[in-house]
């Protein structure tokens, strides 16, 4: 019955991390191409930018959760 939790735990965290790496993507391009048209004259440079760091921010998300579940289950086995 463990090995379903544990399963079911690394689905809900994998899940997690691809919503909030779409989410955060999508709005950081449509902030990025806001910012662009007023600064930039149109150049899709904050758009990048900003993309990239919503790819950054998911993946540093996914890595604290990933080794809190680690650390939780290093104290379940004590």
């Amino acid at each position: 019955m463990k090995s379903h939790k544990t399963a079911f735990l690394i689905f809900n965290m994998i899940t997690q991390f691809f919503i909030e790496t779409f989410v955060a993507m999508i709005a950081g391009y449509f902030l990025g191409k806001w910012l662009d048209g007023i600064l930039f004259d149109q150049k899709a440079i904050l758009t990048y930018v900003l993309v990239i760091l919503g790819i950054f921010a998911g993946l540093r998300n996914f890595i604290k959760r990933a080794l809190k579940f680690e650390k939780e289950g290093e104290n379940n086995e004590k």
